[in-house]
């Protein structure tokens, strides 16, 4: 197989769309990674649903007519203009129609070793433009919910770690590194892949080993760009697994190895601002007493602050003491630099 170049166009809000996911998801500045991946991993489903509405329409027809009067290839092209019409119409309607209306040019390389991706345009239906079938799959792509479409970019990563996870096995991941920004590996023990309560990223919670200590950890699924399985079992002590309870009550993007229950009164306005700031929003325990303002925590000390630090003015902390004073002190420095 040669290196054809494929060009296709976009609307151009589905452009921008597409270029926050390379963002949002880190994917680099070449935005063909991100296009290739869509194709290759979201085209199974992709198919499956268009395969579906293809079912749904040859019944429907069915009904009214003698379904031999049609033929499959006249299903799959009927099947294929109205999944191409509803995607197109879920485009933000909040814009000028001359904006929906702009085109971007867009094309990639197949490389000699993408032959998946070469047998999927083959796939492409009789009645559609090869630019149409790229595109269409792309808008499909770009309707499912954020935390979804991060699993489709990364569903060779996803799938050997949700199959280590079903094996409790070991794996060796390789991953970018929020702080260097450069690739690094550790070994690891997958415990879950879970999503945010706000249904916006996916998590892996595993077991690692730092400083000869076992401690509970989560990662962006973004962050992990290859996975190999290890010939070890995966072990998880009690106290590991109430972490990991704890971080999926709390929040999975925070990491919990420590015992720690904060106690905190609220003023009035404190909680109007707890129950309405719904965003990385700690759950309080059973035995808080809200009628009184009084709120306990069993969260992790990094999302207490986040959290709380957007109102501490309304936030009395009663315990732990330490922590009380080590707050307040912030507060002070803070108070200062405005003053």
């Amino acid at each position: 197989m040669e290196n054809p170049d494929v060009t296709f166009y976009l609307n151009s809000i589905a452009h921008d769309r597409l270029k926050k996911d390379q963002i949002l998801f880190h994917i680099g500045k070449n935005e063909s990674t991100l296009i290739k991946r869509i194709i290759v991993n979201y085209y199974p489903k992709y198919n499956k649903e268009m395969s579906k509405l293809n079912n749904k329409i040859k019944e429907s027809i069915a009904s009214q007519i003698d379904s031999q009067i049609i033929s499959e290839e006249a299903y799959v092209n009927i099947a294929w203009k109205i999944t191409k019409y509803l995607c197109e119409s879920t485009i933000d309607k909040s814009v000028s129609k001359n904006k929906k209306n702009l085109k971007v040019k867009l094309h990639f390389r197949i490389n000699k070793k993408e032959n998946d991706l070469d047998q999927i345009l083959m796939l492409c239906p009789s009645d559609a433009s090869k630019s149409e079938f790229i595109a269409n799959i792309i808008y499909s792509y770009l309707n499912k919910p954020q935390y979804e479409r991060e699993r489709i970019v990364f569903k060779e990563e996803l799938d050997r770690l949700e199959q280590a996870i079903s094996e409790n096995q070991q794996v060796r991941i390789v991953y970018s590194s929020s702080k260097s920004g450069k690739s690094q590996f550790q070994i690891i023990h997958p415990y879950k892949i879970c999503i945010s309560k706000e249904e916006l990223f996916n998590y892996v919670l595993f077991q690692k080993t730092k400083n000869e200590n076992t401690i509970a950890s989560t990662m962006h699924l973004y962050n992990i760009t290859t996975v190999y399985p290890v010939p070890y079992e995966c072990t998880f002590n009690k106290e590991i697994l109430n972490y990991f309870k704890r971080m999926e009550k709390n929040g999975v993007q925070y990491s919990i190895n420590e015992d720690t229950i904060f106690k905190i009164r609220l003023t009035e306005q404190g909680k109007q601002l707890y129950h309405y700031n719904y965003l990385e929003k700690p759950i309080a325990l059973d035995y808080s007493d809200s009628a009184q303002g009084i709120y306990c925590f069993d969260c992790s000390r990094l999302q207490f602050r986040n959290y709380f630090s957007r109102f501490y003015s309304n936030v009395e902390i009663l315990e732990p003491k330490n922590f009380r004073e080590e707050i307040l002190n912030e507060v002070h420095v803070v108070e200062k630099l405005y003053l």
